[in-house]
């Protein structure tokens, strides 16, 4: 017995009291317990004491004596490596076999507990103790287990341990059956039940000895793969997350940065006009103080030369009061002047803060920061099956689907500093194209394949253009108060103007004369030579018509004049006859921020609809037709060549392209 508790003793020694599992790189504290590196790693860093342990150490897993750094100002994760190897345990670890390892008693483990087992119950399959093998063999339903020395069956596990595996259906039945059909192994009962019709139902060990260790060592090989395979793809989806929290860091600095940008400029702009605004507030002050000053002065002189002549008349002094009287006089007509200078120069201040037009655009055009771009890639997937064809075409979609793109050039040419802003456009029979580059101050003319074959720069940025004849042209300009007149053959030349009170938008040909929109919300019919036949600010009952026309043209078929009111939201057509205009709309239709509107030969009316990103074809009465094109980026202007067959159109949102359409008869057959 003496032999067994040494042994016992022995073996204890050897375990590690954290893992209960034999040391591996055993390492001791300063009490001498002995644990494994890894384990005593593991514990130090998920001990309670842990912020504090510089000062009251950490308490030994087993003794509860406090340990402290073994060096100083080590952190704690590395403590473990640093506290000395227990050679003597090493050593012994490697002279005691394998077999003589300590087995902890099964049952008592699920207590929580931890005793050595003694013995092996064959039926079972797990280690007892002592305590637990009396308990065992007492119950009635394990009395009849055999019950072996562990030692007997660490020596001798053959004969000693028994291979059963129970059904899981019917739980007191061994697994000694195999069908193959199914591939499932079972006892006799389930072959009896589910297998009874299946042609190779035979003994399981048969089915172990035709089985082929090749077979079993592919498999294996399979299964290291897949473990492999699921490894690299964990790896890969790590690396995936960790590279998506870096650009979504990356994104959230992008946004924030835009941001400030924005704010800061916002700021400046506000700093300017604020600065500004109180350098006029301080010069019309002073004017103002001034004037105060001088009705004080009059006031106190009035007041004193009144005194004087009083006081003279009461002390009956004639020679003064006669001198003073003449004093008070000419200082009265003299006042009296000053007053009535004042009074001449005494401006009633109204200050007023008047937003610019690209805030009310841009606040409008600024829907989001920018463009969240978010794709998905796989490139493990298989190619999918095309899409079933579309359905055959009906009489409807032939008159939706009527444009056809022939081309795109770029408008920006060298010596532009800015990026493009057409706001009008002319296209040719032939094919050139003349623009008004708003952006850069300039007329450009394009030849047939989009190259540029003349330019004229402006002093200030143009707006809208009309041809008065086939090589001359009226433009107009927000800043400047004429009309200017160009020559536009080979090149563009300047060769006159037409007078305005104020800076004009839209210009269009009524018959002989022009009819021109203003930013103030009016429209005036003007005589080449500069007379205003008429101007329609409000309608025929005192009403304002207009908040802000940009664009007209006029429809020589039925004599309308469309005028597109930006802030309004709508295109109001109006009779026109030789020089005049019924105030009376023909009719209004309402679109989304209209900009540019055209008529076609055929008397159609074309409206950019700017923030619903489309042209629109409307017929006669106001009616809507169709969608011409969409999925534009807002669409500034339109200009259909003479023959009616081509159209031309600009973008503000790809400011520096040009989109040349066909226009398609509904029953032409044509490859979209």
């Amino acid at each position: 017995m003496a032999e067994t508790d040494d042994k016992k003793v022995l073996r204890m020694s050897l375990i590690c009291s954290i893992c209960l599992n034999r040391l591996e790189k055993p390492r001791s504290l300063p009490c001498f317990h002995t644990f494994c590196e890894q384990c005593l790693r593991n514990y130090l860093l998920n001990a309670p004491q842990k912020p504090d342990a510089t000062k009251s150490g950490i308490p030994c897993p087993t003794c509860k004596v406090p340990t402290f750094a073994p060096k100083k100002a080590l952190p704690v994760e590395d403590w473990a490596a640093c506290f000395p190897v227990n050679h003597l345990v090493g050593t012994l670890i490697d002279i005691v076999p394998v077999s003589a390892r300590l087995e902890f008693c099964e049952p008592c483990k699920l207590n929580k507990a931890s005793k050595i087992a003694m013995s092996w119950c064959q039926q079972c399959n797990e280690a007892l103790c002592e305590d637990c093998t009396k308990c065992h063999k007492s119950m009635k339903a394990t009395s009849a287990h055999e019950i072996s020395g562990l030692e007997n069956v660490r020596s001798n596990p053959q004969p000693s341990v028994k291979e059963e595996v129970m059904c899981r259906e019917h739980g007191k039945k061994e697994v000694d059956m195999y069908c193959k059909d199914h591939e499932e192994p079972g006892c006799g009962v389930c072959m009896a039940s589910d297998h009874r019709k299946c042609e190779h139902v035979m003994q399981i060990e048969e089915v172990i000895k035709k089985q082929s260790l090749t077979d079993q060592s592919e498999l294996i090989k399979r299964m290291d793969n897949l473990i492999s395979n699921a490894d690299i793809l964990k790896k890969e989806r790590q690396d995936v997350m960790r590279g998506t929290m870096a650009q979504k860091t990356r994104m959230l600095k992008e946004i924030a940065d835009t941001k400030k940008r924005l704010l800061d400029h916002i700021e400046k702009i506000e700093s300017q006009i604020l600065s500004k605004f109180n350098v006029i507030c301080q010069t019309d002050f002073a004017i103002i103080q001034e004037q105060i000053d001088y009705c004080n002065s009059v006031q106190s002189a009035m007041h004193h030369a009144k005194t004087d002549i009083a006081t003279a008349k009461e002390q009956n002094l004639k020679k003064r009061e006669f001198i003073v009287t003449q004093q008070g006089q000419k200082k009265y007509e003299e006042c009296t002047e000053g007053i009535e200078k004042i009074k001449e120069n005494s401006a009633r201040i109204n200050y007023a803060f008047a937003e610019d037009r690209q805030v009310a655009e841009t606040l409008g055009a600024l829907k989001v920061l920018g463009h969240l771009d978010i794709k998905h890639f796989y490139p493990n997937r298989k190619a999918e099956a095309p899409p079933p064809p579309p359905p055959p075409k009906t009489p409807e979609d032939d008159e939706k689907k009527v444009t056809k793109k022939v081309k795109t050039f770029n408008a920006k040419v060298k010596g532009d500093k800015r990026e493009c802003k057409i706001t009008a456009i002319k296209l040719w029979n032939d094919k050139r194209v003349l623009l008004a580059d708003n952006g850069n101050s300039r007329l450009k003319l394009f030849g047939e394949f989009g190259d540029l074959t003349s330019s004229f720069v402006c002093v200030n940025p143009p707006w809208d253009f009309t041809f008065i004849d086939k090589g001359k042209c009226a433009v107009t300009f927000p800043n400047e108060r004429k009309i200017r007149i160009f020559k536009v053959l080979d090149t563009i030349t300047e060769a006159g103007s037409v007078q305005t009170q104020r800076g004009s938008n839209g210009i269009c040909m009524a018959e002989d004369d022009l009819v021109v929109t203003f930013g103030s919300g009016c429209i005036r019919i003007i005589s080449l030579d500069g007379v205003v036949k008429m101007m329609v600010d409000t309608d025929y009952i005192g009403k304002r018509v207009f908040s802000n026309p940009e664009y007209v043209t006029f429809n020589s078929v039925t004599s309308t004049v469309f005028v597109s009111d930006y802030n309004n939201h709508s295109v109001t057509a109006l009779r026109y006859e030789t020089g005049r205009v019924d105030k009376t709309p023909v009719f209004i239709y309402p679109v989304s921020g209209p900009r540019g509107v055209e008529v076609d030969i055929h008397g159609n009316l074309y409206v950019c609809g700017y923030w619903s990103n489309d042209i629109h074809k409307v017929k006669d009465k106001g009616a809507f037709r169709q969608i011409l094109v969409d999925s534009l980026a807002r669409p500034m202007c339109i200009s259909f060549n003479d023959e009616g067959s081509k159209f031309a159109l600009a973008e503000q949102g790809n400011p520096n392209n040009i989109k040349v359409f066909r226009v398609i008869a509904a029953s032409e057959v044509e490859d979209m």
